[in-house]
């Protein structure tokens, strides 16, 4: 690749700790670019330690001085023998030589002002700047700042039309497993490792990767990115969308021990895990409901922590506005008519202006803590046949509000509850459960489910309960689910044939 220089840039933010169990992932990498030994290599790495780590382990790399991804790129082109630059936001040990070569060649070819692969998972390829990209900047007056916000590649994809892109596409399209080669992150770190070690295409490992996964689609499956912790069983008012009106719940709420129990297990994780407080009952009925809710969010090992509520005891939440912790806070209210509120909400006509004023004060309390406060309370609101000509009215609620509006599809529960979509957004072709590969559903009694939409508990329903068994073997008995569900085998204790809810992604 002649005048290409090998550029290693991370942010600040960027999150594994390299010593242990990376070094090895780390060698890896820097092996791989020692087949490009023609290249210079320059680290601009902001994470702490990661630059004296690979400057440490390779004599072939120099340090570079800057404050962000382009000005580091302005200061390789002031060396003239430099007219391309390949960018590295982190440690690729799965680079892919093929890949990387072919991408280059498009490149050079077309001369672009930027190159990238659309559909490679980060961690395969670098991508490609040349000199025309500072001129295309210059000509559309862009500020650097903005530039700076998010980086140079997602800079340019927002304004596609203003540079000369490359954007290359390559079969089999993997996006749909939502891999991450690039160790920015606990999750992805740990992923790449276990890929490494079935691979036998180090060099070139994109050829074989599908196949790799049809055969162990084990490695998916890592560490639950989603939590749904039901606080109570019950609910005073009982919604009409909800399996409450359709099967029977014997009262419980979540014990302190049970709920110690999850963040001991949460502890243990990879800190992008979402815990979210629904389940059937309505969360803020639960006594100590702030107390768990402050917790979590206090907690490091969460990336988030939603409350999903009807909206009546909403106002429990406003000493939050306050929290430390507070933007990691998302509070769905539940509402999905106006003109039928008291049918559907299975509540008396009077709270629906209660709950308009919660939501209210809670936005403003919000926005007076400096929070933004959009980002943090949601409206939402099922697509079904019993509010279809609302929408608009319940939109424009939420942005008088100060609340995001989010349209949620309408789950039927494998059959437990009769049809009432608008339409029908199924995939033509059927593929894995994400909530099976990412999701755990924890009854309010301790009952962890064999999955989101078993929740008749008087079938046999549970993997397993808390006060029995551990998070991590009730989650390593849920691989296997997984596995069989992947390869389309479903077992008789789960509802896979009849359930449409698999493509639904929780955050």
């Amino acid at each position: 690749m002649n005048g290409v220089a090998f550029l290693i840039f991370t942010r600040a933010d960027y999150a594994p700790a390299l010593p242990g169990r990376a070094a090895k992932l780390l060698v890896i990498f820097l092996k791989k670019l020692q087949a490009y030994a023609a290249n210079p290599v320059y680290v601009c790495a902001q994470a702490e330690n990661l630059s004296a780590t690979l400057l440490g382990l390779t004599s072939a790399a120099k340090p570079l001085i800057a404050k962000s991804e382009l000005e580091a790129v302005r200061s390789l082109f002031n060396d003239v023998a430099i007219q391309h630059v390949a960018i590295f936001n982190g440690i690729y040990p799965l680079l892919d030589r093929d890949e990387t070569q072919k991408l280059f060649q498009i490149h050079r070819e077309y001369r672009a002002d930027i190159s990238y692969a659309e559909n490679l998972p980060p961690g395969l390829t670098p991508y490609f700047v040349s000199r025309d990209l500072l001129e295309s900047l210059d000509i559309m007056e862009a500020r650097d700042e903005d530039v700076v916000a998010v980086g140079l590649r997602a800079f340019v994809e927002k304004n596609i039309n203003s540079f000369h892109a490359e954007v290359h596409y390559e079969e089999p399209d993997l996006r749909l497993m939502r891999l991450d080669f690039s160790l920015a992150s606990r999750r992805s770190l740990l992923k790449t490792q276990a890929f490494i070690e079935k691979t036998q295409h180090l060099e070139a490992p994109y050829a074989g990767m599908h196949d790799l996964i049809k055969a162990h689609p084990e490695l998916l499956h890592t560490f639950p990115s989603y939590i749904e912790l039901e606080f109570c069983t019950t609910a005073s008012n009982k919604n009409y969308f909800s399996p409450l009106s359709y099967i029977e719940q014997q009262p419980h709420t979540l014990t302190r021990e049970n709920f110690d129990r999850v963040k001991e297990y949460l502890a243990t994780g990879l800190g992008d895990t979402s815990v979210c407080a629904s389940g059937l009952g309505e969360p803020l009925e639960h006594p100590q409901a702030v107390e768990f809710v402050s917790e979590l969010l206090s907690d490091a090992n969460l990336r988030n922590v939603f409350v999903e509520t009807n909206g009546e005891h909403l106002d429990k939440l406003l000493p939050l506005a306050t929290h430390a912790s507070a933007d990691k806070l998302r509070v769905i209210v539940m509402l999905n008519s106006l003109k039928r509120f008291s049918e559907l909400a299975g509540a008396p006509a009077a709270m629906l202006e209660k709950v308009k004023m919660n939501m209210r004060a809670l936005t403003q309390a919000l926005h007076a803590a400096g929070k933004k406060a959009a980002e943090i309370v949601y409206l939402q609101v099922l697509k079904v046949e019993e509010n279809e000509t609302e929408i608009d009215e319940l939109y424009a609620l939420a942005e008088e509000l100060g609340a995001t509006f989010l349209l949620q599809k309408y789950n039927r529960y494998a059959g437990l509850m009769p049809e009432r979509r608008v339409s029908d957004m199924t995939p033509l072709e059927r593929y894995a459960c994400w909530h099976l590969r990412r999701d755990l559903f924890i009854r309010a009694n301790g009952d962890v489910a064999h999955c989101k939409q078993t929740v008749d508990q008087t079938k046999n329903t549970a993997r397993g309960n808390l006060a029995r068994n551990s998070l991590a073997e009730l989650w390593l008995g849920q691989r296997a689910d997984f596995v069989a569900n992947f390869q389309e085998k479903y077992p008789s204790h789960l509802p896979c044939a009849t359930c449409d809810e698999y493509f639904t992604f929780n955050f």
